[in-house]
């Protein structure tokens, strides 16, 4: 009867720790998936930081900014509404004033877009908040 009586016991704490151990390992996706989503975006701005300076190298500064604009700007009309959210955190990276159309923001907030999606939205929307009442526009050098 001991047997009975532990084994059962010891397949309940089985089954807490499993658990548990199931929802840390739920709590940490979501922040992987974060970590993945900043890294396409770090990935995503040397790219077109890349192709900027190779569009624009000796018209200065104003073309260079002017390049990066509209190649953001390209890759948000073409994209879908991860890609959006991607292009918009890599403007606020970069110090490239973009606004997301409302129906984006919407999506965003709404949550269909995910929890790591809104987290990077936000981060990026109070990036770009934050530039525009600090510096008016004055960010964008071209970075290396």
């Amino acid at each position: 009867m001991q047997v009975q009586q532990t084994t059962p016991q010891m397949c309940t704490a089985t089954r807490h720790g499993h658990h548990a151990a199931c929802s840390a390992l739920q709590a940490i996706a979501p922040m992987e998936r974060l970590m993945d989503l900043l890294h396409e975006v770090r990935q995503f701005s040397r790219q077109l930081q890349r192709c900027a300076r190779e569009s624009a190298p000796a018209a200065g500064q104003s073309s260079y900014a002017e390049t990066l604009h509209a190649l953001l700007d390209s890759r948000m009309q073409g994209g879908d509404a991860r890609m959006r959210i991607v292009c918009y955190a890599s403007a606020a990276e970069l110090g490239v004033p973009m606004e997301l159309q409302a129906e984006h923001c919407r999506q965003v907030m709404s949550g269909g877009l995910g929890f790591p999606l809104r987290v990077l939205f936000w981060a990026a929307y109070r990036r770009m908040q934050s530039a525009r009442r600090g510096r008016h526009g004055g960010w964008l050098q071209p970075q290396n």
